[in-house]
């Protein structure tokens, strides 16, 4: 048997089924609604499954996996968001878990080293010109 992956979801919108497939990277694309200086800001962003499972919007909407092996298992049996049932979160997991992307890692640019005497004091006379013990001949 093949591994159960999702392929698609699709939720219940306005009387309408909407599919969704994942990316690349095995996120999906939704509209995602956020309060931004006292106004409401819809932006498309890339979710994760277990992150569409917990959407305020798509979990009232019947979603349903589309598996890669022609199978479709609706998420929340009988329509009733508050209990998410184990077989549809092993999925999603196992779906989320098969997509990870790793990014890598930056080389960590601060200096293990630590930081040399500097005399600051020392600097800021070297940078208008006085040296101590120096003597141009203008003093009285």
């Amino acid at each position: 048997m093949k591994n159960k992956v999702i392929h698609a979801i699709s939720f219940l919108h306005n009387g309408e089924r909407v599919v969704v497939k994942p990316t690349v990277v095995g996120k999906f694309r939704v509209p995602v609604v956020k309060v931004e200086n006292g106004s409401l800001k819809t932006r498309m962003r890339a979710l994760t499954a277990m992150e569409i499972l917990s959407h305020d919007i798509i979990k009232n909407c019947d979603p349903t996996f589309y598996l890669e092996n022609n199978e479709r298992l609706r998420v929340y049996p009988g329509g009733d968001p508050s209990y998410l049932p184990a077989q549809a979160e092993g999925i999603a997991l196992k779906h989320d878990a098969v997509n990870k992307v790793e990014l890598p890692k930056l080389k960590n640019k601060i200096s293990t080293k630590p930081p040399s005497k500097f005399n600051y004091e020392q600097a800021s006379l070297d940078m208008y010109g006085w040296y101590p013990g120096y003597d141009d001949g203008t003093a009285d």
